[in-house]
């Protein structure tokens, strides 16, 4: 059976999240797949314009507690008998309207919201490269010496200062709305149109 399609505007799609539990997920987390387009920031810069964007997709969890996750993790799969790990403050972003929905603000610029989501080590992400709007492989990019030395180090996995294990980290990441340009919850395709 396919997926219904429908098209709304990012600030719809704002909406949406802001009303998580009335609108999304009853229960407070739902599994996505989103797709998204945004700079590679580990390659060069020319003229303030990064030399290589990406369009990405990727399963992700929508609605998680990252405090919750951290203790779940250590408790039910690292064996500790309980977990004080209380999560900082997000370094330059605050909840909008609170926790209860994956939305969060720029302190700065209120009206930059991002989605809050969690991506579980090991999902695959399927990520096309592109410079001046063409499409590129990783090797092209090389070739034309588009990357920065910080593409060459691999990334440190860390997660909850240290309480989570490699095996079972996650990245806990925030993504524009601006650069969203599907998501699939529930057997629905969310068409961004701009």
């Amino acid at each position: 059976m396919k997926n219904s399609k429908v098209h709304l505007t990012q600030a719809q799609l704002e909406e949406m999240m802001l009303n998580f539990n009335k609108e999304v997920s009853f229960s407070g987390v739902t599994f996505a797949n989103v797709i998204y387009k945004n700079d590679y920031s580990k390659s060069k810069t020319v003229k303030k314009q990064k030399q290589l964007q990406k369009i990405t997709e990727v399963r992700i969890t929508v609605g998680s507690d990252y405090t919750s996750k951290v203790q779940r993790i250590e408790v039910k799969k690292q064996g500790a008998e309980s977990s004080d790990f209380k999560a900082n403050k997000m370094s330059g972003k605050s909840y909008t309207n609170g926790v209860e929905n994956p939305v969060v603000h720029a302190d700065k610029n209120p009206s930059k919201r991002m989605l809050v989501m969690i991506i579980e080590n090991g999902v695959k992400h399927n990520t096309v490269y592109l410079h001046g709007g063409e499409i590129v492989t990783m090797k092209q990019a090389e070739e034309m010496d588009l990357l920065t030395p910080a593409h060459y180090k691999p990334n440190a996995v860390v997660v909850g200062r240290g309480a989570v294990n490699e095996e079972n980290a996650f990245k806990f990441n925030t993504l524009g709305f601006d650069k969203i340009q599907q998501i699939t919850i529930n057997k629905t395709d969310y068409i961004i149109v701009r």
